[in-house]
């Protein structure tokens, strides 16, 4: 696992042909490096400021910025030898064995032979620590700790002589390290200069911004050398759903480059490994796990869904769950949209009817426990305000891997997030001339001829500077064409405050500072508190997810693939991520032999005798949720079925690290809590969706839409005719997970499709005012018009699922992907009668062929065990349905 500091230089990026033109992308998440990957393929100049920093592996901070958003790796420093954070209260503890405390005099010199003084004793420590060995693992990461003096921060001042002189002491010893040799006359490859690092101020405050500080030193002549590990941490651990096809188009379009910016034949897409289990936990029952594969007949998918009764559920629940599952997939878009987005997820399994009040179906407790809590395990909300809409097109999807043969089963990535992905995009977006700066977004404004202007702040700098007018290629100076804001929602809000409340901006005022108004209760819009965390009420549409990971010193595997555990108060998944690296880590080289990451999706309980993580330390936190996963699985005596007469117990962690996204403080008695939540997780609540910034997402391969001509659309607001995102002054476009898309859920695909959009707004204006374009767009050669407006389902089982493109005069459209139009093939004749019903204003066609009054018979005559006759009998008069009914439509022989 332990890898190398890249440090390339950044590539000529000189254009051969001319630009369309200067783009700043302000954010360096998922969202803007989508944007700029896709922009610089079109040949953009892109620049992309991104403000955050983090470590490396090698515990130095990593090449700003650090890019990734939410996903990137948070790198947290542990000593080696130590017994870890975990047993210690949360303390980061030292290993004597591992640590030299290193005298010396200041202001000495090495002597004539070039020897430090008491260099022997770091002779010493260094063979002892394993440093001379060719072979073998790494001993860690040396670290040389420069101990501070009292106004050591004040330039010329005594505290800052004395200062300076253990600081040049600290480097000597790093020369030495660098140059001792081994026994064979070799210097050791281990003590590179990436892997000896001097702790001075500046390193010093650099742990204390990433919220792991030093313990402090004994103001005296004396360096501190320990060796060190860095922890991969992270916010969540990384899940790849099967139905992703954004982000995997982008991932097969990745290039891994080497050292020399030259192609390796392999793709960012090859470090995605299947993962081809789930396991889930539910209260009083073993956990169950499942296989992540396709049936190969359509009731098989039926009957393995049923084999869930074995698991606590009667089999009427679970039949009458999957009829409401393929009814939603009957229903066609339109109804979806009035039908489906003002009801929650667990009211449309109920049949619930707004108009009468009725719920036409009941279940069991346990099973509607479950079904109201499992959407909190997975994504931070739970099924009683989750709309139907977001919930089922998600469901869907998650489906259709145990129907359809799709590329990839769920799957998770190779390495640590950053080494395995972000890394390589960036040294392919520098080989593409993409420029990457670590300053920060901070306004903008229009000026006083009504021109956006832009102001950054440059790290470490008291003011701002405009961004207007940046420095190109060749020395002079060029305005910026575009802007893409490609922040969080908060971010977004914030530095469009001084703007006119046009386009995106007019839906972002109040969208992250205010919680909506309860949809089922009187409760009115309120303002948000800046002292507590999102979430405190289950109708807030910004929600705390949050992750935190486990180290072991040696092997431990809970098992192959992902964990749901929906007995877990704090509505918890897991997996293994170590088992999936190309490289799996090690005590002696790591600091680690295995790593179980954990999401905390429930950060409000109110359940008896069970703390919230709304009220406890980082410790509390790291114990409570060892406490919940030990229930759910020792309770059960699992993984081992034989578990039992060995008295099983898990082998618990030596290190935790919990998300740095969620600050704590102490409150008035000293105690830690939770006070800030810097990733506020967005939720589809119900009727919540027409209050998303923006306008609705638009597929360059979809049925053409023409936006009315007598709408009216604001000064400073453009649109292209046939829909899409809009640009606001002829510059401004935004991207991310809180603006509409197909996707719906704020995920990584969400985050990657919602700068698509944002790209092809860019193309559209470009197409628009700055190129007359010389021909009609098209869609892979062929005309507009003979295009069909639903694709072919026979390409479901490929990567993207249909083979065309749309292109323009300077490129293809980025591509876009509407889930809805990817689901169970053979309900689609289903589907497409039901979109001329809704549009002739009749029922649903589930009401229309009276399909699930034939199937209520079938509920009481389903033997317990399952049993797929009743279900053949079932699927057999749907046909039937279905050919009576489209029998007159039908052309008759010799007609």
């Amino acid at each position: 696992m332990a890898g190398q500091k890249e440090d390339l230089p950044t590539p000529d990026p000189s254009p051969d042909r001319e630009s369309p033109g200067r783009v700043h992308i302000y954010g360096g998440g998922i969202a803007g490096l989508t944007a700029a990957h896709e922009l610089a393929r079109r040949g953009f100049r892109v620049w992309l400021y991104e403000p955050a920093r983090e470590y490396d592996e090698t515990g130095h901070p990593e090449r700003a910025p650090a890019l990734g958003g939410l996903a990137r790796s948070q790198f947290m420093h542990a000593g080696k030898g130590a017994l870890g954070n975990f047993p210690r209260q949360g303390t980061f503890t030292s290993s004597d064995r591992y640590q030299l405390h290193y005298p010396f005099t200041p202001g000495l010199p090495p002597n004539e032979e070039g020897e430090l003084e008491n260099q022997s004793l770091v002779h010493n420590f260094i063979a002892w620590c394993g440093y001379f060995r060719n072979q073998g693992p790494s001993p860690g990461i040396m670290h040389i700790r420069v101990p501070r003096t009292p106004g050591f921060d004040v330039l010329g001042s005594p505290g800052n002589q004395r200062y300076s002189q253990r600081r040049d002491q600290a480097y000597r010893v790093k020369e030495y390290l660098q140059r001792a040799i081994t026994s064979d006359e070799r210097p050791s490859p281990y003590l590179t200069l990436e892997r000896v690092i001097v702790v001075d101020d500046q390193e010093e405050n650099f742990a204390e911004a990433m919220g792991e500080p030093f313990p402090p030193l004994e103001d005296k002549d004396e360096l501190t050398l320990e060796v060190l590990h860095f922890l991969p941490g992270e916010h969540g651990f990384r899940f790849f759903p099967s139905y992703y096809r954004h982000l995997f188009s982008t991932l097969v379009e990745t290039p891994i480059l080497d050292d020399q910016g030259r192609p390796t034949g392999r793709r960012v897409f090859d470090n995605l490994v299947p993962s081809s289990f789930y396991g889930i936990a539910a209260k009083g029952r073993r956990i169950r796990f499942l296989r992540r594969a396709p049936s190969t007949r359509p009731f098989e998918m039926l009957q393995d869904l049923m084999d869930l009764g074995s698991s606590g559920y009667p089999a009427t629940d679970m039949l009458q769950f999957t009829l409401r599952i393929w009814r939603y997939m009957s229903t066609c878009s339109e109804r979806r949209k009035a039908d489906f987005e003002g009801i929650s997820w667990w009211e449309y399994l109920e049949g619930y009817e707004p108009k009468t009040g009725m719920r036409r179906y009941k279940y069991s407790e346990d099973f509607r426990r479950d079904m109201q809590f499992a959407p909190r395990v997975l994504a931070a909300f739970d099924g009683t305000w989750g709309d139907a809409r977001t919930n089922g097109n998600t469901l869907a999807q998650l489906y259709l891997n145990n129907v359809l043969p799709l590329p990839k089963t769920d799957g998770t990535l190779n390495g640590p997030t950053t080494s395995a992905w972000f890394r390589p995009w960036r040294r392919y977006l520098e080989s593409l001339g993409v420029v990457f700066s670590d300053s920060r977004l901070t306004r903008f404004e229009l000026d006083g001829e009504g021109r956006l202007v832009a102001w950054v702040r440059p790290q470490g700098a008291d003011t701002d500077e405009q961004d207007s007018v940046g420095q190109d290629y060749f020395g002079g100076e060029e305005r910026v064409d575009y802007y893409v804001v490609a922040t969080d929602a908060v971010a977004a809000e914030a530095v469009t405050a001084g703007l006119p409340t046009i386009g995106v901006i007019e839906k972002l005022r109040g969208f992250t500072t205010t919680i909506p108004a309860n949809p089922r209760g009187p409760e009115q819009q309120q303002p948000r508190s800046a002292s507590v965390l999102p979430g405190q009420v289950p109708w807030d549409r910004f929600q705390t997810l949050t992750g935190i990971q486990f180290f072991f010193p040696s092997s431990v595997r809970l098992a192959e693939g992902y964990l749901y555990f929906l007995d877990a108060p704090w509505g918890l998944s897991a997996i293994n991520s170590h088992q999936y690296w190309a490289t799996p880590p090690s005590l002696g080289q790591d600091g680690f032999g295995a790593v179980l990451s954990v999401d905390i999706g429930n950060w409000y309980v109110h359940e008896e005798g069970v703390p919230s993580p709304s009220d406890c330390s980082r410790y509390e936190l790291a114990q409570e949720v060892w406490r919940q996963i030990r229930q759910a699985t020792e309770q059960h005596q699992a993984p081992l079925p034989q578990a039992r007469q060995f008295a099983f117990t898990l082998p618990e962690p030596a290190w935790y690290h919990l998300d740095r996204y969620i600050r704590f403080a102490p409150d008035d008695s000293g105690q830690e809590h939770p006070a800030e939540n810097c990733a506020p997780y967005l939720i589809p609540i119900v009727g919540d969706w027409d209050s998303r910034p923006g306008t609705e997402p638009w597929d360059p391969l979809g049925a053409e839409t023409v936006v009315p001509s007598d709408q009216r659309v604001p000064a400073g607001l453009w649109q292209a005719p046939h829909g899409g995102y809009p640009v606001h002054w002829d510059q401004l476009v935004f991207a991310g997970t809180y603006l509409k898309t197909f996707t719906r859920m704020t995920t990584m695909e969400s985050a990657n499709e919602s700068a698509r959009h944002a790209v092809n707004a860019i193309l559209d204006h470009y197409l628009t005012f700055r190129q007359q374009p010389s021909e009609p767009l098209l869609r892979g050669g062929v005309g507009i018009e003979s295009v069909p407006a639903v694709p072919e389902y026979s390409g479901q089982g490929t990567l993207t699922g249909s083979p065309e493109f749309r292109m323009t005069p300077i490129g293809e459209y980025c591509r876009i992907w509407d889930p809805e139009k990817y689901e169970l093939p053979e309900l689609m004749p289903l589907r497409e009668l039901d979109a001329k019903l809704y549009a002739s204003g009749l029922p649903h066609v589930w009401d229309v062929l009276r399909l699930e009054p034939v199937a209520l018979p079938l509920l009481a005559s389903l033997p317990p065990s399952g049993g797929d006759e009743a279900l053949k009998a079932f699927l057999q008069q749907v046909r039937e349905l279905l050919g009576a009914l489209l029998k007159p439509l039908q052309p008759q022989p010799g007609a």
